[in-house]
């Protein structure tokens, strides 16, 4: 686990200290949770009209990356090939 330090207002500090105390959860735990959700897409933090599309195209014109490819279509690929390579594993570890 990665040890960080956080910079919180003291009023909103308070504030989450409290209530994550009455519902009897270390603020850690609500913090990671938060922070689970957020990177799972199911917490928005407002970012505008961002779409999933204009962060792609921002990353390419800025990184040059995936030019010639569908972001997703890419990841699913990768994903795929690393389930093959697991059951091919798994079959290698069960023969006799």
């Amino acid at each position: 686990m990665h040890r960080t330090t956080l910079n919180l207002p003291d009023r909103l500090f308070r504030s989450a200290k409290i209530k994550a105390t009455s519902e009897r959860l270390p603020l850690s735990e609500v913090i990671r949770g938060l922070l689970d959700r957020w990177v799972a897409g199911e917490v928005d933090l407002g970012g505008g009209d961002r779409s999933r599309q204009e962060a792609i195209e921002r990353a390419r014109r800025t990184f040059g990356m995936w030019r010639d490819r569908d972001a997703d279509e890419f990841l699913r690929e990768s994903r795929k090939g690393l389930s093959e390579r697991d059951r091919e594993i798994e079959d290698a570890r069960v023969a006799p």
